[in-house]
């Protein structure tokens, strides 16, 4: 990519955005444009027409200068942040470099798909996995459902809780088992084009979690995890910056793309030590569903998280990085998933970049100011 101008005007920002916009066309097909201008629309809902298309520009700008995808840019809250002061954050492309210096890409389909995962980790899940690609695999759909009728579906190979939800077949005939099946499959298939990610199609089902009393506090629908970052460095491994994520107003899903929370905790000690925070920037003390208050909340049986989580983490000798996502069940803390390459929420909650923290953690940096360089 050639040089692009550096600046803090907005209005100057709007055109260079542009320009980019139609030098890349063949990057932003009609489905990737609405989810932005709907993001936009949705952090600024008393925007105009006009303004949401600058806003829409300037995101471009910000991809190709500074690495940040479009939600990335608001729940960093780049609008008010310097020049200076962006350079400062692990963006999404900005991560990708430092993932691709700490962990071999050809193994990386171990946590990208979550089956993968599940068959390496089985013993840390504590439940009922299965995947369901095609029709061969109802039978084995239909011995999971009879014991377990209430389950969460997950596509194989998408992030972000992307379509994930819960649901039953409660009461279901054969016939009618056969045709949710069936709908499962088609389901996985559409998945791809719907999120603009993964390939596989295939759908993961899950045995629920049963969630201890402790978390489940915060929001009995959801399961309430804690992502767990573990870094090795010549050998160690190290636990950076944990969070817990917090479920509200009902919601099953605690990803902070869906409005739930995300709170940082003390590496060492287990307790939280920042509010709630969500990506639509909201700041809450005290949980709004039940006024529990979130800083000094101390996460239960924190030493023996973080023992598992050590120990998956040296089960992956090729991955340096991974962030982890756990959840207390009343059998004890049980692993949901791996990724490979997890957002670095802790510059969210903690309201700064925190690339030179990373940097100096690894005993590594880029040599160049830019990712696109």
């Amino acid at each position: 990519m050639e040089t692009i101008k550096i600046t803090d005007d907005f209005l100057e920002m709007s055109k260079i955005g542009e320009e980019l916009f139609i030098e890349k066309q063949n990057k932003y097909n009609d489905t990737l444009v609405s989810m932005m201008k709907n993001h936009i629309k949705k952090m600024n809902p008393q925007s105009a027409d006009d303004e949401v298309d600058q806003l829409f520009y300037i995101t471009v700008y910000h991809y190709w200068v500074y690495g940040s995808t479009f939600d990335e840019f608001f729940y960093y809250d780049f609008i008010n942040k310097t020049h200076k002061e962006k350079l400062e954050y692990m963006t999404f492309r900005v991560r990708l470099l430092y993932m691709d210096h700490l962990n071999n890409k050809e193994d990386a389909h171990i946590l990208f798909n979550k089956y993968e995962t599940y068959s390496l980790f089985k013993d840390y899940y504590k439940r009922d996995v299965i995947l369901c690609a095609d029709e061969k695999d109802f039978p084995k759909f239909c011995e999971f459902t009879e014991k377990h009728p209430e389950f969460v579906v997950k596509p194989t190979d998408m992030s972000g809780g992307r379509g994930i939800y819960k649901t039953s077949v409660k009461g279901f005939d054969s016939k009618s088992l056969k045709a949710f099946f069936d709908d499962l499959l088609n389901e996985g298939k559409q998945n791809n084009e719907k999120y603009l990610r993964g390939k596989e199609g295939s759908i993961v089902i899950e045995e629920l979690i049963d969630q201890a009393d402790e978390l489940a506090v915060f929001n009995p629908e959801s399961v309430n995890g804690v992502r767990v970052p573990t870094v090795v460095v010549n050998g160690k491994v190290h636990i950076y910056e944990p969070w817990l994520k917090i479920g509200r107003g009902g919601q099953f899903l605690t990803s902070a793309v869906f409005g739930t929370m995300d709170a940082g905790i003390n590496a060492e000690t287990g307790i939280v030590d920042t509010p709630g925070v969500t990506e639509t920037g909201e700041v809450w003390e005290y949980h709004p569903d039940n006024n529990i208050r979130i800083p000094g909340f101390v996460i239960p049986h924190w030493n023996e998280l973080v023992e598992m989580a050590t120990e998956c983490a040296l089960k992956l000798p090729t991955m340096h990085y991974v962030g982890w996502d756990f959840v207390l069940s009343k059998n004890g803390w049980c692993m949901m998933e791996g990724n490979y390459s997890g957002d670095f929420m802790w510059q969210l909650y903690r309201n700064k970049g925190m690339k030179k923290d990373f940097e100096k953690l690894i005993d590594w940096k880029l040599d160049k100011q830019f990712w696109w360089e």
